[in-house]
């Protein structure tokens, strides 16, 4: 059998495979319409997307233009009340589902590699059935330092024993996108509609959407890469 170009598929979990960050926006954005302040969605995911501490950083931001007496620990209580609300539309990214079940049959080592923590990732890949495929689930509790640091894709491949430079990885922001870079691995950038705006000139390539992509693809990718 021919070698193949890469030994492993990580992929990242919010935004790439599971849309959680629309739901995000939308709560955030409600939020600071009812402070007064002007969210955009560029501002949001320039933040936020591939950060956890961008909601911190964007409730100072919030504070210092309000300027009525909130509170980091008031932001909190109600964005995630709002929370309660918005992520009740949690679905699949487009092509998510098809793209996992194609890899795992022609056997390819499949891991996630994710800034959230385990109780986030278990929550909705039970809930869509996707967790059985993946031999690996690296978290932020895996880990010391979260992206862009690359510790969460050093961890995924040495568990998955495939060395990081064969590693493919599919990615929707800057942030996990510099992760995997400096873990040495191949990083294909999949901007959604929240993270289309961000700057993904360092990705090895750039993609649509993970409907656009088959086992097939991916040897040709690894190929010309």
């Amino acid at each position: 059998m021919k070698k193949r170009s890469f030994q492993a598929i990580i992929f990242d979990h919010d935004g790439t495979l599971i849309d959680t960050e629309s739901p995000d926006f939308e709560g955030c954005k409600l939020l600071c319409e009812e402070v007064g302040f002007t969210l955009t969605l560029e501002k949001w995911a320039d933040t936020i997307v591939g950060r956890m501490d961008g909601y911190d950083d964007l409730f100072m931001e919030v504070i210092r233009a309000s300027g009525n007496g909130l509170t980091p620990n008031h932001l909190w209580q109600r964005l995630r009340a709002l929370w309660e609300i918005t992520f009740e539309k949690v679905g699949l990214m487009p092509g998510a589902s098809t793209l996992i079940s194609q890899l795992h049959g022609v056997g390819y080592p499949l891991a996630i590699a994710t800034a959230s923590n385990q109780e986030w990732v278990d929550k909705w890949m039970n809930k869509f059935d996707l967790l059985p495929y993946f031999q690996v689930v690296a978290t932020s509790d895996n880990v010391t330092h979260n992206k862009p640091a690359p510790d969460v894709y050093h961890f995924a491949a040495q568990q998955l024993g495939v060395p990081p430079e064969r590693c493919l990885v599919f990615e929707d922001s800057v942030a996990g996108m510099q992760s995997a870079k400096a873990a040495g691995m191949t990083v294909i950038a999949v901007p959604n509609h929240v993270t289309k705006t961000l700057n993904f000139s360092q990705a090895d390539g750039i993609i649509d959407g993970l409907q656009h992509v088959t086992p097939e693809w991916i040897e040709t990718f690894g190929q010309r890469h």
